[in-house]
């Protein structure tokens, strides 16, 4: 089962601004003096691979329940997370970097002390699959929204 992740507008407009000014900055030494023209294919590789990487967390950000384990993939990225190792999940709003594309999160904690923030589209959807195959699981609902 695939899970698409929610989006936070304002992180969108950041996101799509960011690769535009990282295009523009690597397409501008080809129309200024100055940098020659291998630096300004060097300016204009470096800069097009940072906004093809960033686009690349962007949009290839997903979630897939497989037989035994939760896949978690952001761009080049890739998480296989046991269900046997799941003990709990929470709630969260959060900022910090992580395969979450929205401040509403869910935190999932597995094996001792590791944790990983995502941040499905269809949450209940979600937590309800999780449930299924995590019988053990806590939830705790502490978010403040």
């Amino acid at each position: 089962m695939n899970f698409n992740p929610k989006r936070d507008l304002g992180l969108s407009i950041v996101i799509w601004l960011s690769i535009i000014a990282l295009l523009v900055s690597g397409l501008s030494p080809f129309f200024q003096e100055g940098a020659g023209i291998i630096g300004g294919a060097l300016i204009f590789l470096f800069c097009t691979a940072i906004a093809g990487l960033i686009a690349w967390l962007w949009l290839a950000t997903y979630y897939i329940f497989n037989e035994n384990s939760l896949f978690i993939r952001g761009g080049p990225i890739t998480k296989s997370v046991p269900f046997d190792s799941i003990s709990k999940v929470k709630l969260i709003r959060s900022w910090l970097a992580s395969a979450a594309t929205s401040s509403r999160r869910i935190e999932i904690h597995y094996g001792g002390y590791n944790y990983i923030h995502i941040s499905p589209l269809d949450e209940e959807s979600f937590l309800k699959e999780l449930t299924k195959r995590c019988p053990h699981l806590h939830i705790e609902k502490s978010r403040d929204i």
